[in-house]
This record gives C-alpha cells, structure tokens and sequence, in this order.
C-alpha cells in the first residue's frame, strides 16, 4: 500500500480548511485516511497551519510520500523534519554503496 501525506480537503463553499493526513494514494481526495497530523487554514494570515512533526518524520520513515503543498508548508513549519530526512537518505545511500563497494572487494 503506498502512502501519500497529503491535503484533505475540509469546510464549506469560500470557506475552505485542510487537514494535513496520511492516506492510501489510491482513496479520493476527502475519503478515508489512516491519521491525522495536523492543519491548514487558508483563509487566516497568522498561525494558520500545525503540524506534528514527530509523526510526520515517524511516517516519512515508513516510506510515505508527501504531496507538494504538505512539503511547502512543512518546509514553513518544521523546516528540521526535511533537512532530518534527507541527512537520513543520505546515509542510507551511503551505506548501500559501502555495501557494494565491500561486496565487490570479497570477489
């Protein structure tokens, strides 16, 4: 099952609000989702998003993908959780390539 972190879709006509969640990529737009990690207000200038960024990195880890605008708006409200993701990438990358660099020593 891929997951997606993305925008769900809340609120009424010209008046919309968001719920940053994590959901099956396949599920519609304001279907089912698998948690909750917090919201965004468009329509308010200050204080208009919260996110938790425990369980966005938590998430992240299990291989779930962020939508453009949740990446933007962690970006904004937790800059640390991407720049902690892409340090843990990159030493993933690193120890698959020590990996095949040992792999072919023992050839």
């Amino acid at each position: 099952m891929a997951l997606k972190i993305r925008l769900r879709q809340q609120g009424s006509k010209n008046r919309q609000t968001y719920r940053i969640v994590v959901a099956d990529a396949r599920t519609r737009r304001d279907g089912k989702y698998v948690e909750k990690l917090g919201f965004y207000l468009p329509h308010l200038t200050e204080n208009a998003c919260a996110m938790d960024a425990d369980r966005v990195m938590y998430w992240l880890l299990q291989g779930a993908e962020m939508s453009d605008q949740v990446k933007s708006l962690t970006a904004q409200i937790a800059p640390a959780v991407l720049k902690q993701f892409q340090e843990h990438k990159k030493s993933l990358r690193m120890k698959k390539i020590a990996k095949k660099r040992a792999s072919k020593k023992a050839e």
